[in-house]
């Protein structure tokens, strides 16, 4: 087949490589230096668009943007003085869906049929054959059409029946990339400031509920001095901008993409137009004044060696048998004997049925116990339960370690800490990443910090729950990288619910955008999982709204006390702040869907 294309810019080039192999291919460009390589690899090149029209069958364009396409169209010696009845046009141009629409109608008018084919795919992923492609139109010309745009890739998912819905499909899923991106990058800062490592941060976020693209490729090229991308920054704010004016076309309010488009403005302005999305590491950086990949000093507790003693014969005890505590601690009575305390009697008997052993009181836990293991709503209950009256303090003595398992604020448990250092006693904290059902199945996250000989001591009793341990450092780090973890998560999950929200307001069919996002760049667990309970009917989380909004403030603070000036993730923080309001603190995190569909004004159980 006679295949034309145009625009052989750096994903424009690949997409046309990608035909040399099988077809018979015609190129034309304005850079004459891109003309000229793919003349020498086999090309024909024409001296103008509307005579690359009169030599291919089917032509192909890859723009900066829609009123690029339109020129190269219908400007003079455009492809539409060389097209006739029968041909078709591609445009893989990351454009505007009511301009390339319009564009389809005016080519019908001459027999020409037109479809859009976005691309979600770096030029090196084109060129390995793995692209992804969006693609848009009526249902014979898809069928026309996708023979040749396997040539590409045999990933080619169809958005829709109206052209223009793959462009959608495509600026949905690149304004949730830099919506987690820039959400991950300014709380990555933030983490950095509070005196985590880039490495064990990076570690933590990819093994739960705040993994995404930047996650998984951005922060390992960080650490190692590499770039993990050689996108234009001007692209990826237009890209931004016309998801933000599709939302507010169709009504779907967009507050924190609204930030992400403002933060990628400013990136644009203090750094060029040549500047590529890679460096808005520096601008975040800056603006946060401190360097992500810059080291920090740090024991290598995997070196250091537990005390004189016989580690399986500890006596441990555990306070707090709620959801997440209560799994912990059955996960523990797998490996050893376990000796309890729960505030609920009827808590208590249960595990007592179950093989525990239970105390009395908190100081008798105490006596009876090497270590003490803690999971509570708050770091105030956990004062409470050790300082308190009849707290664990009375009975704690020289020797003994504290492990807290709270989702708590980083600052208190220093304090405590101190408090429990001056009776003889060390302290751990190792909240986890995950849910209940993650903790009984012994894959849940568990990340330390503290003393690296308490640690040591620790150790195999946190492993014995799971092996995901990630030591991060000085006591209250590992509560600081749950928090981090946990509002990247939000900042995630706020992204994509109103990119969601915005397209499927649009048209876009919501079982299509689930398939097409979770494969595209802007994926993220988050994504993952609203589209399961949205698509599926996969079973709602017990993590309640409140206990999203107490970690979020709690990095608010964090942000605050550090100078990192976090806008995305204080957009998110009052968003759930809002759901928590109008639904219930104790909500499930998943039910923040109606949140959205007020917001929106949609029903997304309608499609």
């Amino acid at each position: 087949m006679k295949i034309g294309y145009i625009g052989l810019g750096a994903l424009g080039s690949e997409l046309a490589r990608r035909f040399l192999r099988e077809h018979e291919l015609c190129v034309w460009d304005i850079n004459a230096v891109a003309v000229e390589e793919f003349r020498k690899l086999g090309a024909r090149v024409a001296p103008t668009a509307k005579e690359l029209a009169r030599q291919s069958e089917v032509v192909l364009l890859c723009l900066p943007r829609s009123s690029d396409v339109r020129q190269a169209i219908f400007g003079p010696g455009g492809l539409a003085e060389g097209l006739s009845a029968g041909q078709l046009v591609v445009d893989q141009t990351s454009g505007v869906p009511s301009e390339t629409r319009a564009m389809a109608v005016q080519l019908a008018e001459r027999g020409v049929a037109m479809l859009d084919a976005a691309v979600s795919a770096s030029p090196h992923v084109v060129a390995q054959g793995s692209a992804i492609l969006m693609v848009a139109g009526p249902d014979d010309v898809y069928e026309r059409a996708l023979p040749v745009l396997q040539a590409i890739t045999q990933t080619v998912y169809r958005c829709g029946t109206r052209v223009g819905d793959g462009q959608a499909m495509k600026m949905v899923n690149n304004a949730m990339n830099a919506g987690c991106r820039l959400g991950t990058l300014e709380l990555v800062a933030m983490g950095r400031k509070a005196g985590l490592s880039l490495e064990c941060m990076t570690d933590v976020l990819n093994k739960g509920g705040a993994r995404n693209q930047t996650t998984e490729k951005m922060l390992p090229a960080i650490a190692q001095g590499k770039s993990s991308t050689n996108f234009a920054l001007s692209l990826m704010l237009k890209d931004v901008d016309q998801a933000v004016m599709l939302g507010m076309d169709v009504g779907a309010p967009m507050p924190v993409t609204s930030i992400v488009r403002g933060l990628l403005q400013i990136g644009t302005n203090t750094l060029g137009d040549k500047a590529r999305l890679e460096d808005m590491i520096g601008l975040i950086e800056s603006m946060a004044a401190t360097r992500l990949a810059s080291p920090v000093e740090t024991v290598d507790a995997s070196s250091v060696q537990p005390v004189s003693r016989d580690l399986d014969s500890l006596r441990v005890g555990y306070v707090g048998l709620g959801a997440m505590g209560g799994a912990l601690a059955r996960r523990l009575m797998q490996s050893r004997k376990l000796h309890v305390y729960d505030a609920s009697p009827d808590v208590a008997k249960q595990f007592e049925a179950e093989g525990a052993v239970v105390a009395p009181s908190l100081p008798a836990l105490a006596r009876a116990c090497d270590v003490i293991m803690m999971c509570l709503p708050t770091s105030a209950h956990v004062r409470e339960a050790l300082f308190g009256q009849d707290g664990l303090s009375a009975g704690l003595s020289e020797g003994s370690i504290v492990v807290d398992q709270t989702s708590g604020a980083p600052d208190e448990t220093r304090r405590l800490a101190v408090e429990l250092q001056a009776m003889g006693v060390a302290m751990v904290d190792a909240p986890v990443t995950g849910v209940p059902q993650s903790a009984a199945s012994g894959t849940i996250a568990i990340m330390p910090g503290g003393d690296p000989h308490a640690y040591a001591q620790v150790k195999g009793i946190l492993r014995s729950i799971s092996p995901n341990v990630v030591y991060c450092g000085q006591v209250g780090n590992g509560h600081v990288v749950k928090l981090v973890n946990n509002a990247v998560a939000a900042a995630c999950r706020a992204v994509t619910y109103e990119c969601v929200a915005a397209g499927f307001k649009y048209g876009l069919e919501l079982k299509v955008m689930s398939e097409v996002l979770n494969k595209g760049s802007g994926w993220s667990a988050a994504l993952q999982k609203i589209s399961s309970v949205l698509v599926s009917g996969a079973a709602l989380s017990n993590f309640q709204i409140q206990l999203m909004v107490k970690d979020l403030k709690l990095a608010a603070g964090l942000g605050i006390a550090s100078g990192a000036p976090m806008m995305i993730s204080n957009a998110a923080r009052s968003l759930f702040e809002a759901g928590a309001n109008e639904l219930g603190g104790g909500t499930s995190i998943e039910e923040m869907t109606r949140l959205y569909e007020a917001m929106s004004g949609i029903k997304f159980k309608s499609a």
